[in-house]
């Protein structure tokens, strides 16, 4: 435990001087400026179906979106870093420097991992919990639904960025990159296909039954922000399938590290 901190700590600190980190900064802050105005803007009133609604009623909905999209923002952010945090080891030679001594192969993947989910996790926490204290002070709205979200960001950047970080050891950093892209959008489209649809068919109907909810468990996520809408789906379930992908995606990245030979 001793040497997985140590080279953990080696690997957030590798990680936060990458460039993109710089890019993430500017991003987030953008980010909160926008639910800033866009929360600052929910009074007044509209017409829905016949009927004069105020918009702090309709706070659920905009918080919830919100909170899903920079949700998904944040676990795309864990592939995009992911890709690149492992396969850099390999190429300037460092992850043979380290494993030289008495390191085992699994310890070494999986702290690389943990130092490029620690970067999605900052981020995730300032942009969940910023939008949380924003949507709790303008539309009343709890708290506790972020910090839900901010368990379903953890497990899925879990999965995304561990995933991409396999795909980079056989693949090119953009290539593995572009292939955490496709599975977020897929899975996420699948998602979205089985809020609308009860029983879709086809492959992405396969993707939202068997792969991982991404999406769902953020919807589920910041379900009680949705007053007027019940959210269909045994919660329990989808969290248990989401758990068990983020096992799997593990036990796939510490795998395929040990079959790959070093000094390629």
């Amino acid at each position: 435990m001793r040497v997985f901190a140590v080279l953990a700590g080696e690997a957030v600190r590798d990680a936060a001087r990458r460039r993109i980190v710089a890019v993430i900064v500017v991003v987030s802050l953008l980010s909160l400026m926008l639910v800033d105005s866009c929360t600052a803007c929910g009074t007044g009133r509209v017409v829905v179906d016949g009927q004069v609604r105020e918009l702090v009623d309709l706070a659920g909905f905009t918080g919830a979106a919100t909170g899903v999209v920079l949700g998904l923002w944040c676990i795309a952010l864990a592939g995009v870093l992911g890709a690149e945090h492992l396969a850099e080891t390999l190429e300037d030679g460092s992850a043979s420097l380290t494993l030289a001594r008495p390191v085992g192969r699994t310890t070494f993947a999986l702290a690389r991992l943990a130092g490029a989910l620690a970067i999605a996790g900052a981020t995730a926490a300032v942009l969940l919990g910023g939008t949380a204290l924003l949507l709790r002070t303008r539309g009343g709205l709890p708290l506790a639904p972020a910090a839900t979200a901010g368990a379903a960001v953890a497990l899925g950047g879990l999965v995304v960025g561990a995933l991409a970080m396999t795909a980079s050891l056989w693949l090119p950093r953009l290539a593995a990159i572009l292939l955490g892209a496709v599975l977020l959008a897929t899975v996420v489209a699948a998602n979205a296909l089985g809020f609308v649809a009860k029983s879709p068919g086809g492959l992405l109907g396969l993707v939202d039954r068997v792969g991982p909810p991404l999406a769902t468990t953020l919807v589920l996520a910041v379900d009680p922000w949705i007053t007027q809408v019940h959210v269909p789906g045994d919660p329990l379930a989808v969290w248990a399938r989401l758990a068990a992908w983020a096992a799997a995606s593990l036990a796939l990245l510490a795998l395929a590290f040990r079959r790959v030979e070093l000094g390629r």
